[in-house]
């Protein structure tokens, strides 16, 4: 299997025909291997007012016990970013509880391109190693919505 991204087709089948070992699931790090993360990027502006589709923690915090900041993150493609990023105010420092306050991470593709399954893959790859070592709590909610899928993170690593 070639590298790819997040967005290729079949995607987790090919993982699974090139990585599955009997009934067990496959790491997270092995899939790094063969896929990049589609997260280029973060900003975090205020009044956002483009409707966009929730990754990181956000799209965690809805399918799992994690509970998500007060800003919620959304994805944005580096296209569509580059498009409306001349009226967005970027923000360095702002309250905790700021509703106002957006966390947008730039992809490489449309996040809400994606089926539920791959956006599940996406998320995933878009954490870095410190934020698992920063909240471990994402693992677990990783691995809340990667395991029926056939993947896991190994929370032992980090």
């Amino acid at each position: 299997m070639k590298y790819g991204m997040a967005n290729r087709e079949d995607l987790i089948k090919k993982l699974h025909d090139q990585l599955k070992c009997g009934d067990s699931l496959i790491d997270l790090d092995d899939v790094r291997s063969y896929v990049s993360s589609p997260r280029l990027f973060d900003v975090t502006v205020r009044g956002f007012k483009e409707t966009l589709a929730f990754v990181g923690d956000t799209f965690l915090d809805q399918r799992s016990m994690l509970a998500d900041w007060p800003q919620r993150t959304h994805g944005i493609s580096l296209e569509r970013w580059q498009s409306v990023s001349s009226g967005v105010a970027l923000i360095e420092d702002f309250p905790h509880n700021d509703t106002s306050i957006s966390k947008i991470q730039v992809w490489a593709f449309e996040p809400s391109s994606l089926c539920e399954e791959q956006m599940r893959l996406a998320v995933a790859l878009s954490y870095t190693t410190a934020e698992f070592r920063a909240e471990s709590r994402i693992v677990g909610a990783l691995n809340h919505v990667l395991n029926h899928l056939g993947f896991y993170v190994d929370g032992d690593r980090y």
